[in-house]
């Protein structure tokens, strides 16, 4: 009994002390993650003398492609510089559309209420599959175009699309009465393929995926006859084709953008390739798309909006949307990335429907720097900060922590930062930065 005695002694010291060091290893922890804040939140007086507007006038004019980041989906904030952005480049510089990190189906909706459609604002968000862009923020982007194209001459009005695929529940009604009205198969062979990526009846997997993809290409291959057969078919003469050219080509591009994008979704289900790698690839390919269109029927430039790990130049993972877009485009291509000192984020807490409000901070500098600045926000152009002795050359050279908060939130994340955030020169990753002091949650509207 004694040495049992001993034994279970030895053991709650060993217990005990084990304890302690675990706990002065968490003190020591959370102590280092307040001193970086403490440090990056440092007054730095150069910093102030670099800060600048947002405005076009410091973005090159050779540029086709701009893309505004989100260090933050569920940022009010963040949402906001959508439509200061593009009014910028539209007003100032002649573009003439927008696009989104949405499924194209949906903004293809959005965009006929745009150019003239019925509803509102408030119920064209609803529209969107994901949450985030059910805000007061979208709708008033939205009612900005809408309100634009009121009195814009035909060849300065705007068009809104979207560049992802994840939702193709979207294109389900489009698609059908377009194949309908131009006879491209039955309605019953219609239902018999498509219905299972129809709203409430969604099913569309690895077992129906591949005929999805045959049907979806037998479709297209009909919709691109040339313009006498497809004349032919529809029963529309030479004179009438004339007065709705461009409607025409306008609903055969939706048409034929949907069809790829709800194939793109198909092809997730059969793919062995990384998830991220395909979804980025195949956004980079409808920016591209819609750019030719904008290139047919208005400036061919373009505004796109995703979140920032989507639109920077330089990724270390994985050749990332804004990566490719750097690779075919060059120069031609301007990505602004954004980040927040501290943000309160409205964000989907992981494995449920429901969401959360938390908080986060960033430890960037940089975004620290804000607090200076007019309205507590600021914008650095990379391209004029020359100097490698200036301070802020020196900053933006080297890698630090910035604020890269997907959609998607757990409780460990408060004990694992770089779950939220990534390290790298801002140069290396953009062009230009839009710096924010404090960000506010976004508020969802309800559906009327």
């Amino acid at each position: 009994m004694k040495i049992i005695g001993k034994l279970l002694k030895l053991v709650g010291k060993i217990v005990l002390t084990l304890l302690a060091f675990l706990f002065v290893c968490i003190l020591l922890y959370f102590g280092k993650l307040k001193f970086e804040e403490l440090q990056a939140h440092r007054e730095i007086e150069e910093v102030q003398a670099e800060m600048k507007p947002l405005s076009a006038e410091y973005i090159p004019e050779n540029i086709s492609i701009l893309s505004i980041g989100e260090a933050a989906h569920g940022c009010k904030e963040m949402q906001e510089l959508k439509l200061s952005v593009f009014k910028e480049m539209v007003e100032k510089r002649g573009f003439t559309a927008f696009a989104l990190e949405a499924d194209y189906g949906e903004c293809a909706e959005i965009n006929r209420f745009i150019q003239g459609g019925e509803g509102s604002a408030e119920e064209m968000v609803q529209k969107f599959a994901f949450p985030i862009y059910h805000t007061i923020e979208m709708a008033e982007l939205i009612s900005w175009m809408r309100e634009w194209n009121e009195s814009a001459p035909e060849e300065k009005k705007v068009r809104f699309y979207g560049f992802d695929m994840q939702d193709p529940e979207g294109s389900y009604t489009f698609l059908k009465e377009y194949s309908l009205s131009h006879k491209l198969t039955s309605e019953e062979e219609f239902s018999k393929n498509l219905d299972c990526i129809k709203g409430e009846n969604f099913s569309l997997n690895e077992k129906n995926a591949g005929e999805v993809i045959a049907f979806l290409d037998s479709l297209k291959e009909k919709a691109e006859k040339s313009p006498e057969e497809a004349q032919k078919e529809t029963g529309i003469t030479t004179d009438e084709q004339e007065g709705i050219d461009k409607q025409a080509f306008k609903e055969n591009q939706d048409f034929l953008m949907e069809l790829n994008t709800v194939r793109q979704a198909a092809e997730t289900w059969l793919s062995k390739e990384n998830s991220s790698v395909l979804r980025d690839r195949d956004m980079e390919e409808n920016v591209k798309k819609i750019l030719e269109i904008e290139q047919k029927i208005g400036s061919g430039k373009l505004v796109i909006s995703a979140h920032d790990g989507h639109i920077q130049k330089a990724n270390p993972i994985y050749n990332s949307m804004g990566v490719l877009l750097t690779k075919d485009f060059g120069e031609a291509y301007y990505a602004i990335g954004t980040d927040v000192w501290k943000v309160t984020d409205n964000i989907k807490v992981l494995g449920e429907a429901k969401r959360t409000v938390q908080s986060f901070v960033s430890v960037d500098t940089l975004a620290a720097q804000a607090r200076f600045a007019k309205g507590k926000q600021y914008a650095l152009y990379f391209s004029s900060i020359t100097d490698e002795k200036n301070k802020v050359y020196q900053l933006t050279h080297t890698p630090m922590e910035m604020l890269q908060l997907g959609e998607g939130y757990s409780f460990l994340m408060r004990f694992i930062p770089n779950s939220y955030r990534v390290k790298g020169a801002p140069v290396q990753r953009y062009d230009s930065m839009i710096y924010l002091y404090e960000g506010n949650p976004i508020e969802l509207l309800e559906e009327k």
